[in-house]
């Protein structure tokens, strides 16, 4: 039996108003209630976030589909708790992960 290490999040490609995102992002773990997977490094995130790290984008019929770490998607409790994904509106290729 394999051992998942990833989960999947998807995004629906009209949150990132059709832009295409690149294969590898940096998620930055903000606080117990927030990350955040962008295309371009944050300065204000790179000293105050939890962890860094990278994650793989795949792009799927209309849709974005983020490979996760698993200890992230444990931390937050993503199969657990409901989450909003937004994304900025100055780039819309920063999602923004509310639990």
């Amino acid at each position: 039996m394999q051992k998942l290490v990833e989960a999947r999040i998807e995004v629906d490609e009209k949150i990132t108003g059709g832009e295409r995102l690149p294969e590898v992002m940096t998620l930055y773990a903000v606080d117990s209630e927030h990350f955040v997977i962008t295309a371009n490094p944050i300065k204000s995130l790179e000293d105050k976030a939890l962890t860094k790290m990278q994650v793989k984008v795949v792009s799927e019929q209309n849709r974005h589909v983020i490979m996760l770490p698993l200890k992230i998607f444990n931390f937050y409790h993503l199969d657990e708790n409901d989450y909003t994904i937004m994304t900025s509106e100055k780039d819309p290729k920063t999602i923004i992960i509310a639990i």
